[in-house]
């Protein structure tokens, strides 16, 4: 009796086939939209804890508890090498690079501005940083000169007046002809090559040459096109030495580089510990920070722990206490994405108490048969349950199919969010989002959507059960 319920229930959904595929495509377009919107909200969330990491503040660490106070220079880490040792020794701890850090006035040919300095060596930072690896013009430190060497972001350089536009004939032979007609290139040529420190002004060069239109289609792209680095400037750093005294040096800009943090790259600049030390004076063992990488995140709250116990003199900081809006934001988004997967099924609850009202309304009379020659409420309550059952999880189904091929070509290719690239940065999120979805995403979901069928599905199995047999047969 039970599985030629089944049989009937499955049979059921599809004698209207058009208004239980609008049901089931619902059902698909829901956990879509659902796995998609948790795919890059999970993925934004990532992208943006391991840009942290690996970029900014690493796993761990270390700091004298006074330096942490108000990072004044002359708090170095007491006992460095037993620190070092230690940390040779431990297990899960993938690297570490020791740094000196100063807070100091940057000035160029035309412009001043704050930055923070960190002093590395070149090969250890490599190891916890990828900073290295958003080079967007120049080198890292790969030459030694008479002048010492910065890295600067991309932010910072344009404060210090240090990106350029020019029309040159080099960058208009380069421009694709597929994309940008002859008779644009030929106007771009009378604007001369002019070189211009500012953005706006260069803008209206160009207005001069090109049309309205032209400038709403291609402006953005030709000052992205036409803009450059001065690589080689001079700046005057004025910084303090080991006795306080307040001191003048210069270095050169030799790298660029960009992140998706637009204040992280306005505010911290890299130079090596070698030029720092024989500019201040500091010895090899006066180091302000120990940033560390772990083998994992978790392994690092592990390893702090070991550390805390075994340096109980020493500030020891996870990258959560470090930035502890970064763990707000996780469990935050955990439930963003509850809120949002809730209003989808909510709105699709609707959409299937419709349907199964109708499906009981239409089949009064053939219900109330059923029960006239002997099938008691509850089997008749169970062929309404199945049936939406059925209908939400074929739906689910397709859904789950059509999410996992979708979403697994975007976590390759990305979703490209550039129009708003300026926003996200301003607050540390790239605008190229990879999103993450896993199998438990999937499987909470689908468990989410096919919940929903049985809760929607109450009312309608509910109507049929107050069906008077004598009246439904009367039904015309």
């Amino acid at each position: 009796m039970i599985k030629m319920i089944w049989s009937i229930s499955w049979k059921n959904i599809w004698r209207n086939k058009t208004r239980s595929m609008v049901v089931i495509i619902a059902v698909l377009l829901g956990l879509f939209g659902g796995t998609t919107a948790v795919g890059i909200m999970a993925g934004w969330i990532e992208q943006r804890i391991d840009a942290a990491i690996y970029n900014e503040i690493s796993h761990i660490q270390i700091h004298d508890p006074e330096y942490m106070n108000n990072e004044e220079i002359q708090f170095t880490i007491k006992d460095y090498e037993k620190v070092k040792n230690v940390l040779d020794t431990l297990n899960g701890i993938k690297a570490y690079s020791a740094r000196a850090k100063s807070f100091v006035m940057v000035q160029s040919d035309w412009a001043a501005s704050g930055l923070m300095i960190k002093a590395v060596d070149k090969e250890d930072e490599k190891q916890v940083s990828f900073i290295y690896k958003y080079l967007i013009e120049g080198e890292y430190f790969e030459k030694d000169s008479k002048i010492p060497s910065i890295i600067i972001g991309s932010k910072a350089a344009e404060e210090l007046k240090l990106l350029n536009f020019q029309v040159t004939a080099e960058k208009l032979t380069s421009l694709n002809p597929t994309i940008y007609p002859e008779i644009l290139v030929d106007k771009l040529k009378k604007a001369g090559e002019t070189r211009f420190r500012k953005e706006k002004e260069f803008k209206e060069a160009l207005s001069k040459v090109l049309s309205s239109k032209e400038m709403a289609e291609f402006g953005p792209a030709l000052i992205k096109h036409f803009s450059f680095y001065r690589l080689g400037a001079k700046l005057t750093i004025t910084m303090t030495d080991t006795t306080g005294n307040v001191m003048p040096t210069v270095f050169r800009v030799m790298g660029i580089y960009k992140t998706s943090n637009a204040m992280f790259d306005a505010t911290t600049a890299f130079v090596t510990v070698k030029s720092w030390r024989d500019e201040t004076g500091f010895k090899p063992d006066k180091i302000h920070e120990i940033a560390i990488i772990c083998i994992n995140n978790e392994k690092a709250f592990e390893v702090a722990n070991v550390l805390k116990n075994t340096f109980p003199a020493l500030s020891i900081l996870t990258w959560k206490e470090i930035s502890p809006d970064l763990g707000y934001i996780s469990e935050m988004m955990k439930i963003i994405d509850l809120i949002y997967v809730g209003i989808i099924m909510f709105a699709l609850a609707f959409g299937i108490i419709n349907t199964m009202l109708m499906s009981v309304l239409e089949r009064a009379k053939e219900l109330g048969m059923l029960m006239a020659i002997g099938m008691n409420k509850k089997r008749v309550f169970s062929m309404i349950m199945l049936e939406s059952i059925f209908l939400t999880f074929t739906g689910a189904f397709a859904g789950m199919v059509v999410s996992a091929i979708i979403l697994t070509i975007l976590a390759k290719t990305g979703i490209n969010f550039s129009m708003w690239a300026e926003g996200f940065e301003a607050i540390g999120y790239s605008a190229m989002v990879y999103p993450v979805v896993t199998l438990r995403n999937y499987l909470d979901i689908t468990g989410l959507v096919i919940l929903t069928g049985l809760i929607a599905s109450l009312w309608p199995a509910r109507k049929a059960l107050k069906l008077n047999p004598a009246e439904a047969l009367r039904t015309e």
